[in-house]
């Protein structure tokens, strides 16, 4: 039986492999259910010019296309680096059982990546973000959504 440190291991060599490609950073990860790996990806943000191919990403995109399901629960992911917030979310609606990782996102700062910035603004009321956004057509909003929960496959 594997345990935690191998899988680990498995990730580091998923990463190593994907630096030697072109654009690939060592972001790796591995999904496991019951010790089998379910699913796998390396970053693919640089290549593929796609801010949101992270590993953890692409990684739950694989296990759930292999398992046929949206729900990781009794999963664990392994990743070589602490998730993003963007992976944290994405871990979160997979509803990802166990998280493993081993660099960490203050390590990632003294090489010049750093989500800080990003921690900050979503931590902020929408009104008060750099970004300007405004509310509009509330009331269709609302009839969109109460269409959908009126739906007979709705499905939360």
């Amino acid at each position: 039986m594997r345990t935690p440190e191998d899988f680990m291991r498995l990730a580091f060599d998923l990463g190593r492999n994907g630096i030697g490609r072109a654009g690939h950073r060592p972001f790796a990860c591995l999904i496991v259910r019951d010790g089998e790996i379910v699913g796998q990806a390396v970053s693919a943000s640089r290549d593929g010019n796609d801010p949101t191919a992270h590993g953890e990403v692409l990684a739950i995109r694989d296990a759930c296309g292999y398992l046929g399901t949206r729900d990781l629960s009794g999963c664990d992911l392994y990743t070589t680096c602490e998730p993003c917030p963007l992976c944290v979310s994405a871990i979160w609606y997979a509803r990802i059982s166990g998280l493993y990782y081993s660099y960490t996102l203050e390590d990632c700062e003294t090489i010049g990546i750093s989500t800080r910035e990003l921690v900050d603004e979503v931590r902020l009321p929408i009104k008060n973000r750099r970004l300007p956004s405004q509310q509009l057509l509330v009331e269709d909003g609302k009839r969109l959504f109460d269409d959908w929960r009126s739906a007979p496959n709705f499905i939360p």
